[in-house]
This record gives structure tokens, sequence and C-alpha cells, in this order.
């Protein structure tokens, strides 16, 4: 009987990682842009404006309009390119 509560005990370890591998990877894997207020938040880091319109048309969308804003969705990214897409 012992030997089989180990046994659960072992297993119940090895699921507990298998999921917090899974979470981690999970919170990786997430875009590097998101919507937030009616853009599209890209990049990291822009100093102006005029950086957004580059990182802005990597995206391959026709462009309205962009500019470099703090980071809004709580991440720490400091300024991010918000760009708004026809």
């Amino acid at each position: 009987m012992h030997k089989k509560e180990s046994t659960l005990e072992t297993m119940a370890s090895r699921c507990s990682t298998m999921l917090l591998a899974l979470l981690l990877f999970s919170l990786v894997m997430t875009p590097a842009y998101s919507q937030w207020n009616g853009c599209t938040i890209l990049g990291e880091g822009c100093e102006n404006d005029a950086e957004c319109v580059i990182i802005c048309q990597e995206d391959g969308q026709v462009l309205k309009s962009y500019r470099c804003i703090s980071d809004p969705t709580g991440r720490d990214r400091g300024t991010v390119c918000c760009c708004t897409y026809k």
C-alpha cells in the first residue's frame, strides 16, 4: 500500500510540473502585439511617432494612424506604437 501512495504522489508532482510548464509556455508565446482602445500595439521602446511608421507598416495592412505612447497593456515595455488600420 505504501508503494502505491508514493506512486500517486509522484504522478501528482509530475502533473503539477507539466501544468506549470504549460502555463509558462503560454505566457511566453503570447503575441508581440495586442489590441487596445481601437489600435494594435506593436514594438517597444519607440522614441517618437516617426519610428512607429516603420513598425506599423510591417504588419502589412493599410495604415490609418500611428503614435508612440506609454504601454497601456500593463506589460513593462516602456513606450509602444499604437497603430490604427483602415
